[in-house]
């Protein structure tokens, strides 16, 4: 393929890329400005961990959950479900920060009993993800059909 054939089809993907994380703790989003002292406190005092999305380079808070993070995370890969169902059956990416091995492994688990992807991909989260979402920091991105 040329040059413009690869870049043409990248460009196509671009905007059916889905990337989502769960965060352990608010005070890593707190230290980088995207959500204030006040959320920070009152979220790690009710266990809150807030669902990121990444879209169109900008990340957001798409949901909440409440809980121990082990949990939380499984709940998190739940949720996915219908998402990942409407996805490119090619691969699909966990990536985390310094989560509990046997957390990353249950979501694994949890992706391969779905039966969609021929490829499941562990990866480290990589520096932006990491300083603004902390330790214990899990994702799972994906390419919707």
């Amino acid at each position: 393929k040329s040059r413009e054939e690869i870049k043409a089809g990248i460009d196509e993907l671009i905007p059916k890329v889905r990337a989502s994380f769960v965060v352990d703790t608010l005070v890593y989003l707190y230290r980088g400005g995207r959500c204030n002292a006040v959320s920070a406190l009152i979220g790690g005092a009710l266990a809150l961990h807030p669902m990121i999305v990444v879209k169109d380079g900008k990340m957001d808070a798409s949901r909440k959950y409440r809980g121990k993070i082990g949990k939380v995370i499984k709940n998190y890969a739940k949720d996915l479900e219908e998402d990942l169902k409407n996805a490119i059956p090619d691969r699909v990416f966990i990536t985390h920060s310094e989560c509990d091995a046997k957390t990353v492994e249950e979501v694994r688990d949890y992706i391969a009993s779905l039966g969609i992807f021929k490829e499941i991909i562990e990866t480290r989260a990589g520096g932006v993800i990491s300083s603004h979402c902390g330790p214990g920091t899990l994702g799972v991105l994906f390419i919707a059909k």
